[in-house]
This record gives structure tokens, C-alpha cells and sequence, in this order.
């Protein structure tokens, strides 16, 4: 598949990447139908997030359809149209349950297009799909 890869500051690159499958349980793999270009994008691709590493599928929000779910994942289903945040959460940390999402400690957070890749891509890996991944 087609995706937006930082390659390093100011050369943003449009690679063959492997299109993602489910690796934990509660993830989705999303068709991604449309995708915006936030500020935090720019940055990555000025050089000013140094925690991004090299190779990493940029995008943090999109809209797409569920192809595939992991096996726990019960509130979304192959097909649902779906609203990938750009802040993922475990929902069961005491952050997330306070609805602080950005803090969470379970692995959530801002994580796509960051520390996992993200939503400039023909297909994303969503974890927490149950809260990551909102009904339209």
C-alpha cells in the first residue's frame, strides 16, 4: 500500500509500505477513506518531534471503514464507517475514565503517526478500537 513516510526533516517521501494487520487483540485495521494534515504533521516534518523515528507512516485522524477486528474488540464491526482519533485510549486507566485521553497510561495517547504509524496511508492499524474508533 501508498503511505506518507518521514524520512527525516523536510523530506517527507510517498513509499510502498506492508499493509497492517491486527497484532493485539482490541485493534482494528481501518480502509482509510479521507485524511486531514494537522500542524503536528508539519512539525514532524520540520525535524521538531524528535521522538518520531525514521520510516514512521505519518497522520494522526482520519475517516475510513473497519476491514478487520482483533478479538475483543465488541463495540465496532467489519464495515462500520468510523472516525479514527488522533488521541488514542485504553479507557480503563484512571486517566481515561476521568476523560483525560491524551494522558492515558495504558498504552493511548497520541500514538498514531507518532510512536505507532499513523493515517496518511491506504490503511491503518487503530489500537484501542472499541474507544479509538468512533461510530459516524
Amino acid at each position: 500500500m501508498k503511505a506518507a513516510v518521514y524520512t527525516g526533516p523536510g523530506r517527507p517521501s510517498w513509499d510502498d509500505v506492508p499493509k497492517p494487520t491486527v497484532l493485539e487483540p482490541n485493534d482494528a485495521v481501518v480502509r482509510v477513506d479521507a485524511v486531514t494534515i494537522c500542524g503536528t504533521d508539519l512539525h514532524i516534518l520540520k525535524g521538531d518531534v524528535p521522538t518520531v523515528d525514521r520510516g514512521r507512516v505519518l497522520g494522526h485522524e482520519a475517516v475510513g471503514t473497519i476491514e478487520e477486528v482483533g478479538s475483543s474488540v465488541t463495540r465496532r464491526r467489519v464495515g462500520d464507517r468510523v472516525l479514527v482519533s488522533c488521541i488514542s485510549s485504553c479507557g480503563a486507566c484512571r486517566f481515561c475514565r476521568a476523560g483525560q485521553y491524551g494522558q492515558c497510561l495504558g498504552g493511548g495517547g497520541w500514538i498514531l503517526g507518532h510512536r505507532i504509524d499513523g493515517t496518511q496511508a491506504e490503511y491503518v492499524r487503530v489500537r484501542f478500537a472499541g474507544s479509538g474508533a468512533r461510530g459516524l
